[in-house]
């Protein structure tokens, strides 16, 4: 399950008024958010977590960053969150100042169950908010307990679909999807494509209710030894064992109750794995 998410921000004052404005309340210090800040590019810094979900428990971890402020599928890597939501419509009147929409609620191109609004976050983060009004053939999708509630997917730009359909799983121990055709706007509009060209996307089963989603990205020249700008870090994800073998780096336990492996991902992207201290 998806326990934790590391955000960098210019602000972290402004970042934790923004996400108060949301709903959410302070997390304080958990194993998680503690293993997360770890990591030596971010040891040290000031930080703030708060609760995007009581059950199952999941925080957000935003972390001071002196980076520019990124522009959405920049990059690959982790590139969005998709929260759920009760009532779409009356979050989009009354989204708080510090979060911009860049595309209004409106359905997705697969599913008319599932309509969504993308609006940019104080960090430059790309946030889906979406409601699902019933069910979707092949996803159990979970109920809000609230009207913002937790992230239940996180999309992932990939240089190489198939290539990445196979890693995740072989990492979760899956059945490996079948990339599909669908309207990524903001990815096209990032890119300079018409709104309506379809991109291939790929569900990753994460566990009841979550998923990773892997989007083809369109390859765009990188700026050679640039620092890293502001925006998603990294994915903390908790299992009841550690990954399969050769596809993990043991770090130092930094906490009684868990273990953590780096994961070794084709594009970079960060991933703490947790698991019970000692699990075999």
């Amino acid at each position: 399950m998806i326990k934790n998410m590391t955000l960098r921000v210019p602000s972290l004052s402004e970042a934790v008024v923004a996400y108060h404005a949301l709903g959410y309340e302070d997390a304080g210090e958990t194993s998680a958010a503690t293993i997360a800040l770890s990591d030596p590019a971010l040891e040290g810094l000031p930080y703030h977590s708060i609760v995007m979900s009581e059950e199952p428990f999941q925080t957000l971890s935003m972390v001071e960053w002196e980076g520019e402020v990124p522009t959405p599928f920049a990059a690959p890597g982790w590139s969005a969150m998709e929260v759920l939501v009760k009532d779409l419509d009356a979050l989009f009147v009354e989204l708080p100042a510090a979060f911009t929409v860049l595309n209004p609620p409106a359905a997705l191109s697969f599913s008319d169950q599932i309509r969504a609004m993308q609006v940019a976050g104080p960090a430059g983060e790309l946030i889906y908010f979406t409601e699902v009004s019933g069910e979707v053939p092949g996803f159990a999708l979970p109920i809000p307990k609230r009207q913002v509630n937790q992230c239940f997917v996180m999309i992932n730009a990939v240089t190489d679909i198939q290539k990445s359909i196979a890693f995740y799983a072989g990492l979760l121990e899956c059945k490996a999807p079948s990339p599909m055709p669908a309207r990524v706007s903001i990815l096209s509009r990032t890119n300079g494509l018409h709104e309506d060209h379809r991109h291939d996307i790929a569900p990753i089963a994460l566990g009841p209710g979550q998923l990773f989603e892997l989007d083809q990205w369109v390859a765009r020249p990188q700026e050679s030894g640039s620092a890293m700008p502001c925006g998603w870090h990294s994915l903390s994800l908790h299992r009841d064992a550690p990954p399969p073998s050769g596809m993990g780096e043991a770090r130092r336990s930094v906490t009684s109750d868990l273990d953590c492996f780096d994961i070794k991902t084709p594009d970079g992207e960060r991933i703490e794995w947790l698991c019970p201290a000692g699990a075999a």
